[in-house]
């Protein structure tokens, strides 16, 4: 068993829980059990925290489940023939959009992004729109084009980028610049956004998340207001979920422990899949750019300091080094303004820091809110990271090691990348780069209590202590074994591992002292 302090604990334990707080956890023959308590057998399993996703899109993980779904296209024939299919199965009239999300150009046969030629061929009377896994770019095909009146003639939108070919005409590629269609693309109803939010909420169940910090952007739900779906679940009884819920404009910390705000999100940067996250250096695939600024810098300067102000927390989106010391900046600034000994700001992703900057971020007690499983995705020798930053920036990439070693907290997330707390600590274990590995109970220290840590909780949840909440997950096998850390590096086995891993859903999940999941 571990628990949430990254300490291992004991063995073939039984959990003691009374309501919704732990009792004890130990032996059967060293445990008195109290009246009314429940009692649970976890012998031969891995006990863990209730594990905490710090940075998931939640709300449109939800009302996407029943959208395109392209996370395993092993190629770019493969999502046409996936489109084709979907308009075809499901009788789409003339004119209705098709929207779909998660391709990946490292895992496609052809190593490209698809354009509007490829999506044509099955697409001509109906609008597409496809997103990439990270959700920073999106695909277009010509009459989603003609429909957002996106021509050689149009201009590149503040802190995004429509990419045209030779001739000046738009290939359909859009990075950074969902802003420009989303006025055009039929939005979820709210109906529909609640019933995502229900189905998310399973889904962690699933996973063994107990708790979910939620970063959904405006533009992907379609709601000015991304907290109204949480607050009515909360009064209709069926949230069942701990939620902090992160808001696009500054506000004070409020809530409960199951659902919180007070965390204001903004962004710096794109990401390195859509050649967006803003860099010092030219990319190494494309010299012509560095990324770019995403974000209106003034008001980023401005919304900061009143988040900072108000006594909120900042989360800000930053994954390039630029982007980066452009994040510390924001922070520094306000804090220089209203100093605040306890503030909980972060920066999410914080992937490329140089090293004045680690030091710089450490000092002023900023959060490292990362995401663990991109390493995995992406951070192998040939992968995306690789191909966009070089063999010599690539060593810089998400340096755990380092930050823990430093007294860093590190909450971690996933990004809905996937949305899988257990390959997030799998792959933060088997970090590609040695000197940046951690182990198994530093990880799930990472995605339990960090987690509650970054809102304020650390008090009540995030660790099997008697009296903590009763947020527990029981794992179906013994991570602290060697067979969770990698022997063998052959490629091969390492992608059937990850594959497996994907696969993995927990033995049990408890939630404030209920069994909301048991495989």
């Amino acid at each position: 068993m571990i628990d949430g302090t990254g300490k291992p604990a004991i063995s073939d334990a039984v959990i003691v829980i009374k309501g919704s707080r732990i009792v004890t956890v130990g032996k059967n023959s060293k445990i008195e059990i109290p009246n009314g308590a429940q009692v649970i057998d976890a012998s031969g399993k891995t006990v863990v925290p209730g594990l905490i996703d710090s940075h998931t899109h939640f709300l449109s993980l939800g009302y996407r489940l029943n959208s395109l779904q392209l996370d395993d296209a092993v190629s770019i024939d493969d999502i046409v023939t996936k489109l084709g299919e979907y308009i075809w199965s499901r009788r789409l009239p003339k004119g209705r959009w098709v929207q779909g999300r998660g391709w990946d150009d490292q895992y496609l046969k052809e190593r490209r992004y698809p354009n509007k030629h490829d999506l044509d061929k099955v697409s001509p009377e109906n609008p597409v729109a496809l997103s990439r896994v990270c959700g920073h770019m999106i695909v277009l095909n010509s009459k989603a084009l003609e429909v957002c009146s996106i021509t050689n003639n149009s201009s590149n939108p503040p802190g995004g980028v429509i990419d045209k070919d030779e001739k000046g005409e738009p290939t359909g590629i859009l990075r950074d610049a969902r802003g420009v269609v989303s006025p055009y693309i039929p939005q979820p109803t709210y109906d529909e956004v609640r019933q995502g939010l229900r189905n998310a909420v399973k889904l962690a169940h699933s996973l063994g998340i107990t708790s979910i910090h939620d970063c959904s952007r405006p533009d992907e739900t379609g709601l000015l207001n991304s907290t109204r779906p949480y607050t009515d679940a909360y009064i209709e009884g069926d949230l069942n979920l701990r939620c902090h819920v992160m808001t696009y404009y500054p506000r004070e910390w409020s809530g409960n422990e199951w659902l919180s705000f007070g965390t204001l999100k903004i962004g710096i940067d794109g990401s390195m899949g859509a050649q967006t996250a803003l860099q010092y250096e030219p990319y190494t695939n494309d010299p012509n750019t560095c990324g770019v600024y995403v974000g209106d810098q003034d008001r980023n300067k401005s919304v900061v300091q009143e988040a900072n102000d108000k006594g909120g927390s900042i989360a800000i989106h930053a994954i390039g080094d630029k982007a980066i010391t452009e994040a510390i900046n924001r922070i520094e600034e306000a804090l220089n303004s209203k100093p605040r000994l306890n503030h909980r700001n972060r920066i999410e992703h914080f992937e490329y820091p140089i090293e004045k900057d680690i030091e710089r971020a450490k000092k002023l007690g900023i959060l490292a809110s990362m995401q663990p499983n991109f390493v995995g995705e992406w951070a192998w020798s040939g992968g995306m990271y690789d191909t966009r930053v070089g063999s010599k920036r690539l060593k810089r990439c998400n340096p755990y090691r380092k930050l823990l070693d430093l007294g860093f907290h590190m909450p971690f997330g996933s990004d809905g990348m996937p949305f899988h707390a257990l390959y997030g600590i799998w792959s933060a274990v088997n970090h590609p780069i040695t000197e940046h590995k951690i182990t198994v109970e530093e990880a799930v220290k990472c995605y339990t209590l960090e987690g509650a840590y970054a809102t304020y909780e650390e008090q009540i949840k995030g660790s099997i202590e008697p009296g903590k909440l009763a947020d527990i997950t029981i794992l179906p096998m013994d991570i602290t074994k060697s067979d969770f850390i990698l022997q063998n590096l052959d490629p091969e086995n390492v992608e059937n591992t990850k594959n497996i891993m994907k696969k993995t859903k927990v033995y049990m999940t408890i939630l404030n002292g209920e069994v909301v999941y048991k495989s």
